[in-house]
């Protein structure tokens, strides 16, 4: 009898069992099709970061995802209704339109638990909204654009076609439809990355584009990274500022902004020296100041920060290039020990220095002097722009032969920043130029003069002015007789003679003869 009892309660669990099962398996059924009521989309979007639920803000067209774990695992895809609800099977309805996603995960497993036990809630945010937007003002298309709510006040308006050229891009204004309003920064974000005032857009929000106001600007000079003129925004401060400008220099000093304010009659102004030191080394933001409209702030460059003092240094040396040097004590036989000295083939008479900074200075009479023609010059005139015009400018009085030769001190100059050195090869040739029989180059004899050149070229041509040869040297451009030394890369210039007239030549004669007889007349008649 027991064992018939034990047998009939054996039967009575395992009926039961399947029932059960049966059961959970026709509800998750069940369940599945309720879920596939809300297709997933198809499509992606584009997200800038992963999504913030303290800071989305659900509405109706989001889809949600809820999955209830027990024995087992139960989804429901759920989208909010445009009253702003989601209805969960077997829960009930919630409102969710308004709440950040973080309020709504906590919303919904406090409302399924109020149901179930035992069991594990997990809420996802499966796609995003698309609703309307409106952009007005000064844009190039204003108009209702279909936005998500991932996109910002910023993105609506580049597809609104930008703002005008005379818009605002700081002190644009977002209406929401609960009446409150936000004022959204552009430039601010484009310049800085802030995101602060360049907010997600809701559903029915309207952007506003005003014009610029032209008295709401202020201006950053100096050591900054983008000088220059900007828009004010309201409650702008110093630090504000020195952001939109791309942040201090490194060669800032702190220690001396100037800010220049217009007073009360906005004509005159008074200045202001602050000390910003504490604001960008111990992070004091008391020092952080505000500005207001018209304000334009000074910061000062601090003097021979970090400046790189160097020289150049090319041609015939064993290490050419660009050497550090300190100035006021570095010479010039210092940096040709650091070059490794002159190779075999370098020509010290031929060796010069440029000077840069003495090459940018304007001769102002020479300037002058090129805008004359030669026949309005003066004699003085004349010779000075001959003299001027032969000169490589910033080319520096230095005796290569004597320093490194003669080891004359006195030529051992000292170097200066942005100084150039040239050493060029050995040319050891002369330059026979103009009325010879055959011109061109010669090699260089040591010891010959202007005249043994002069027979290696074939002598003077028929029409060569003999008694006006010219030396021009090749380290100077200096025209000269030609009785001194003749060195390599020097010029020898043998001149044409001038043609001569008959009736040029009787025309000065008669000139002479005829101002003779007139003075000859003056005379006799002044002595009767």
């Amino acid at each position: 009898m027991r064992a018939k009892l034990i047998l009939s309660l054996l039967l009575l669990t395992s009926i039961y069992s399947l029932t059960f099962a049966q059961y959970r398996m026709e509800t998750l059924y069940r369940d599945t099709l309720i879920s596939r009521q809300t297709e997933l989309p198809s499509g992606e979007q584009t997200l800038e970061q992963a999504i913030n639920p303290k800071e989305y803000i659900i509405g109706p067209g989001d889809l949600l995802s809820i999955v209830l774990w027990d024995e087992f695992q139960t989804t429901y895809n759920l989208k909010v209704t445009p009253e702003g609800e989601i209805l969960i099977p077997r829960v009930g309805s919630l409102l969710v339109s308004g709440k950040t996603l973080e309020e709504v995960k906590s919303g919904v497993k406090e409302e399924v638990l109020k149901k179930y036990r035992n069991i594990e809630v997990t809420v996802s945010l499966l796609n995003l909204r698309k609703f309307k937007v409106s952009v007005t003002g000064a844009v190039v298309n204003p108009g209702v654009y279909s936005a998500y709510a991932n996109e910002r006040v910023s993105e609506i308006i580049q597809r609104a076609g930008r703002g005008l050229p005379n818009s605002t891009s700081r002190n644009i204004i977002l209406k929401r439809n609960n009446g409150s309003q936000k004022k959204i920064d552009i430039l601010r974000f484009l310049k800085t990355g802030n995101n602060e005032r360049n907010l997600y857009v809701l559903d029915g929000d309207i952007i506003y584009v005003p014009l610029k106001d032209t008295a709401m600007y202020y201006g950053i000079y100096g050591a900054v990274k983008d000088p220059g003129e900007y828009e004010y925004s309201e409650d702008d401060s110093l630090l504000d500022l020195i952001n939109l400008a791309g942040g201090l220099e490194p060669n800032a000093d702190l220690s001396s902004t100037e800010i220049v304010r217009f007073a009360s009659d906005n004509k005159n102004t008074r200045t202001l020296n602050e000390d910003l030191t504490p604001l960008f080394t111990a992070g004091n933001r008391e020092a952080n100041l505000p500005l207001i409209p018209g304000d334009r702030v000074f910061i000062r460059s601090a003097p021979d920060f970090k400046e790189k003092k160097q020289v150049g240094i090319n041609g015939e040396v064993l290490y050419p290039g660009v050497y550090a040097i300190e100035e006021g004590k570095t010479k010039l036989t210092e940096l040709i020990n650091f070059a490794g000295g002159f190779t075999n083939d370098a020509s010290l008479a031929e060796a010069e220095m440029i000077r840069s900074s003495s090459s940018q200075m304007i001769d102002l009479e020479y300037e002058r002097l090129k805008k004359m023609s030669v026949a309005d010059m003066k004699d003085y005139e004349y010779e000075y722009f001959k003299t001027k015009s032969r000169e490589m400018p910033g080319r520096v009085s230095v005796d290569f032969v004597k320093l490194f030769k003669g080891k004359d001190q006195k030529e051992d100059i000292l170097l200066k920043d942005a100084d150039q050195v040239f050493v060029p090869q050995k040319s050891l040739v002369i330059k026979v130029s103009g009325n010879v029989v055959n011109p061109g180059l010669l090699t260089y004899e040591p010891g010959k003069d202007y005249s043994y050149y002069i027979k290696k070229a074939g002598g003077f041509a028929w029409r060569a002015s003999t008694g006006k040869v010219k030396l021009i040297k090749g380290t100077t451009g200096e025209w000269r007789k030609p009785d001194g030394s003749i060195e390599p890369g020097d010029v020898i210039w043998v001149p044409e003679k001038p043609e001569k007239s008959f009736l040029n030549t009787f025309k000065d004669v008669l000139a002479v003869v005829s101002s003779a007889a007139t003075i000859y007349l003056v005379v006799y008649n002044a002595s009767k």
